[in-house]
Order: structure tokens, then C-alpha cells, then sequence
């Protein structure tokens, strides 16, 4: 699981060193915070058996908090520009307008 995050880790890195739209970070980010959520579902009922320290679950917790803050603000992000992109009205040439 952990070395799933890290990987979904890594292709937001990558995704925003080539300036990837924000459509393409949101879903990487919402990837990433599924498999944060599993590790913390993991923690949760194995944690105890496994000797796990709970500093460990505070600070995935912490971190998922961090990742919600951020998928929220590039999903909004994803948001807007796919609302910018599309006309609000007709699209095309007009010329019947140049008649004067």
C-alpha cells in the first residue's frame, strides 16, 4: 500500500514538472488519496496487531488532510477552466452581422 502512494506520489511530481492541467493533476490526486485512505483503513484495524506506532496514523492523517486541501483547490481549478473553455453561445462565423 505504501509503495502505492509513493508511486501515485511520484506522478503528481511528474505531472506538475511537465505543467499538466489541472483535469489531469485532479484525478491523479484523487488516485493518490484513495490509496491514502486504504493505508489509513489498514492502520486502523491493523495497527495494534502489526505494533504499528500511532504517530504513524497521525502523520497519514495529517498528510490525507493536506491531500484533500489540495485535491479540493485543483479540482476547483479543473472546474473553472473546463467552464471557461466551453461558449457560452453560438460558435462560428456570422457573416449575415457584416451586412451593413
Amino acid at each position: 500500500m505504501r509503495e502505492e502512494a509513493v508511486a501515485r506520489g511520484k506522478l503528481i511530481k511528474d505531472a506538475s514538472a511537465r505543467h499538466a492541467g489541472p483535469d489531469v493533476t485532479c484525478k491523479l490526486i484523487a488516485d493518490f488519496a484513495r490509496s491514502e485512505i486504504k493505508m489509513i483503513k489498514y492502520l486502523e484495524t491493523n495497527s495494534t496487531n502489526c505494533g504499528i506506532s500511532p504517530q504513524i496514523g497521525d502523520q497519514i492523517r495529517t498528510g490525507h488532510k493536506n491531500t484533500e486541501t489540495m485535491q479540493t483547490k485543483v479540482c476547483n481549478a479543473a472546474q473553472q477552466a473546463r467552464g471557461i473553455s466551453e461558449p457560452s453561445g453560438p460558435v462560428g462565423d456570422f457573416p449575415q452581422l457584416d451586412r451593413r
